[in-house]
Parts: C-alpha cells; sequence; structure tokens
C-alpha cells in the first residue's frame, strides 16, 4: 500500500542537525501553526548496504519552472498530494518527472573518513545555508501521526522486502528551497538497494542503484575524474576567508578505480594553473583541492583540469550570476 497522508510542508528552516540521531539529521522548521516542527533526513539505510544516492539541483528553474511556480503559489503548511503529475498532483516521482538522471546520483556513506563521501559534506553546506538565509523550504513525504513533523523525505518506490509496502508511485520524497535570491535548489535521496526502475505501482524492476553506481551487474560509469563543483566566492576575501573554506575545486572520480593525480593541473581562463601533489581519489569518491595559485574570478570563467601529459580531462564554465552567490558551491555535474 502506498504512502498515507503522503504530501508537501512548505514552511521556513530554523536548525539543521545532521548528527543530531543515529541514522538522520534533522531540520527544525516553522509554519505559521508552529515554529518547532521537525524533518527527519535519513543519511543512512537499515539495509545491509546502509549508503544512500544523492542528487543535487543548484538551479530547478530552467529545470521544472512550472513546478516551482505551483509551489510558490502554495500557503505555509501541509498540504496532501494524490494521483499523478496528469491529474495536478505536485507529488514528486524521481524516475517519472525527468527532474534528473538516474546515472547521475553518486553512492554516499555516513560514515566514511574525512571529506571524501560522507553524505553530509554534501547536505551541511546548503542545509545550514538555507537556514541563514531563510530559505522557504518545501519537504515532501509522509507527517507524523501527531501532525509535529514529517518523514520519508526519500524515494519511496523500488522497495523490496520489509519496505514493499511502501511503493507507490508519485509520493517520492524530497527537498525542494527557495532562496531569497529568487534561485530554487533541490536534494533527493534514495538508498542504495532501491532499484532505478519500477512498475505502475511502483514495484521494483531490475538492478539496483549500488548495480548501477558502484558494480554489479550493470557496469559503473567509466568517465573518470571530472570537475564536481567549485567553490568561487568564499565569505569574505578568496584565499583569506572570514569563515569556512578559500577557493577550492571539487574532483569526483566516477570510475571503477582510483587514481592518483600527481602531476595534474587544474587551470583557469587566464592561464594560472596550480599543479596537483599528493592528491589521489579512491573510486566513486570526491576531494576538494584548495587553489591559492588559480583565482577563480567573480565575474563568470572556466576551471580546466588536465592531466600529467597535459591533456584537457574536463573543462566546466560558470555564470557571474552564479558566482554572485556567496560561500555557495558552483555544481557542475548536476545542474
Amino acid at each position: 500500500m502506498p504512502l498515507q497522508g503522503y504530501g508537501v510542508w512548505k514552511g521556513t528552516p530554523t536548525k539543521w542537525d545532521g548528527t543530531s540521531k543515529p541514522g538522520h539529521g534533522h531540520i527544525t522548521f516553522s509554519d505559521d501553526s508552529s515554529t518547532r516542527l521537525d524533518a527527519a533526513v535519513n543519511i543512512k539505510s537499515k539495509s545491509s548496504d546502509s549508503r544512500l544516492v544523492y542528487w543535487v539541483i543548484r538551479n530547478m528553474n530552467p529545470v521544472s519552472a512550472a513546478f516551482t511556480q505551483s509551489l510558490q503559489l502554495l500557503p505555509r503548511g501541509f498540504h496532501p498530494q494524490r494521483g499523478t503529475a496528469a491529474t495536478g498532483s505536485l507529488g514528486l516521482d524521481f524516475l517519472r518527472l525527468n527532474l534528473f538522471r538516474p546515472q547521475d546520483g553518486i553512492l554516499l556513506s555516513h560514515d566514511a573518513p574525512g571529506a571524501s563521501h560522507n553524505i553530509l559534506d554534501y547536505l551541511d553546506p546548503i542545509l545550514n545555508q538555507a537556514v541563514e538565509l531563510k530559505a522557504e523550504i518545501y519537504l515532501f513525504g509522509e507527517p507524523y501521526g501527531d501532525g509535529t513533523g514529517i518523514h520519508d523525505i526519500h524515494m519511496n518506490q523500488g522497495n523490496s522486502g520489509t519496505w514493499r509496502g511502501d511503493n507507490g508511485i508519485f509520493q517520492d520524497g524530497g527537498i525542494v528551497l527557495a532562496f531569497p535570491d529568487g534561485h530554487w535548489e533541490g536534494i533527493f535521496l534514495a538508498f542504495a538497494v532501491q532499484t532505478y526502475k519500477t512498475d505502475d505501482e511502483g514495484m521494483p524492476v531490475g538492478d539496483t542503484f549500488a548495480q548501477l553506481l558502484g558494480g554489479g551487474e550493470i557496469p559503473i560509469p567509466t568517465d573518470g575524474v571530472k570537475i564536481e563543483a567549485a567553490l568561487v566566492n568564499p565569505y569574505g576575501p578568496d584565499q583569506a576567508p572570514t569563515r569556512g573554506e578559500g577557493e577550492t575545486v571539487y574532483l569526483l572520480n566516477r570510475s571503477a578505480e582510483a587514481v592518483d593525480l600527481a602531476g595534474w593541473k587544474i587551470e583557469n581562463g587566464a592561464g594560472q594553473s596550480q599543479v596537483l601533489r599528493g592528491v589521489a581519489l579512491e573510486a566513486q569518491s570526491k576531494k576538494g583541492v584548495a587553489v591559492p595559485g588559480v583565482a577563480l574570478s567573480n565575474k563568470g570563467g572556466s576551471i580546466i583540469l588536465k592531466d600529467a601529459d597535459g591533456r584537457v580531462v574536463h573543462q566546466v564554465r560558470y555564470s557571474k550570476e552564479q558566482a554572485q552567490r556567496e560561500g555557495v558551491l558552483v555544481y557542475f555535474l548536476q545542474n
């Protein structure tokens, strides 16, 4: 049986604590009826494979303007959603709304050492900034029985075993954020053991996300190392930030093997470059590289990754508008 009472809750986040309880982070949020509502966000699975799959859309406006406009019209509070998009529901469906591609997800653990592929390394910067800037938050999932909050903020189809009864379509959980400057962002989570295809009732079909993204019968992506994101406009001076990191480029290894980046270079469009030393990436992991020798212009620009032989491995561009948001990562692989 699909989730009972599924819907979307509109409010304002006032606190994010990613480690408040085992297995969950918690968002404290308010609406017009209460200032102490709670949203439970999974940071691990109870399955034998505890990893989650993470997608982020850093600018939802061009991806689904009609969807965000409909959300904006909702009053603050909880709004049940039933049916499909064709019947007017605002319910999320990871596999049918084409907001993102399943193969663009990143498998993340909750307890990996260092800042390589911990889920909180991804969630903390976005949710903390949403609190700081008093963004509007739209939480998709199922409300608690006592009406004090919401959970199941993750994909709710493609389950097997214990959670098979929760399956359904157009009832996926998620976090959508509307920031004061007018841009919208979306955070979407699934469990590694869920399947990336489902039938018309949301029942599992074929292979899991773990097989798609982390090995198994379906080969994992072999496109090697990419520039995943960059912090181009830190808080305060670029190389002496008042808080947080200085200018940093995040590299992501989507291949099946570790890659030694000794001798590789990060360059900007003006020809400044920095040689990487002592940097290696495990399979399916990311790493932030500080780039004090490569100025990342706040007027827009390009970032180029070259291998030890000088060949261009990946090149990305960002706009002046993207660079204006102080302390916010610019993402290149997930919109």
